[in-house]
């Protein structure tokens, strides 16, 4: 049995490039709001609304969402929908400019700017554990401030990465 993976939002070649980030391992499925180019029609697409995703529970071990949540109206339904559609143990990966980066407020088409307490609690809350992508070295003790120093480079950084695993 192949690993399945959703990747949301990952451009078509035609208003935005295709630039797929599903590893190798995984068979992806495509979730976009437009008809992929000619080009990319041999890959599996459906068209659809990342907040109201169109696949039975249980379904994907993989979803990646590179800066898709920013664009949504409700990115806490969408999240939800993933949560149901992800395999107990299946992974949700996010990336999205930090509230910090000019990028955040670049883009006339970004409905909500995210810092990593905001991301981490809307994850938590759904039931995620939340895996977050920077961190300190592993020498550094006590835990605690280990801890609060990978908060505050992910509190920092120009883009989140954030992965929230179903438990």
């Amino acid at each position: 049995m192949s690993l399945l993976a959703l990747e949301v939002g990952v451009g078509t070649n035609r208003f935005y490039p295709f630039r797929p980030k599903t590893p190798i391992n995984y068979m992806p499925v495509f979730l976009d709001v437009e008809e992929p180019s000619e080009e990319l029609r041999d890959w599996w697409w459906i068209l659809g609304d990342a907040e109201y995703l169109p696949f039975r529970d249980r379904v994907f071990d993989l979803i990646v969402a590179s800066h898709v949540i920013e664009h949504l109206v409700n990115p806490a339904r969408f999240l939800m929908e993933c949560w149901w559609v992800l395999r107990s143990g299946g992974v949700l990966e996010l990336r999205t400019p930090n509230f910090l980066s000019v990028n955040s407020r670049a883009d006339p088409n970004h409905k909500h700017v995210f810092n990593i307490f905001r991301l981490y609690r809307m994850l938590k809350r759904l039931g995620f554990m939340v895996v977050l992508e920077h961190s300190v070295g592993s020498l550094i003790k006590p835990k605690l401030f280990r801890a609060l120093l990978s908060y505050a480079i992910n509190f920092l950084c120009d883009e989140l990465s954030v992965r929230g695993v179903k438990t």
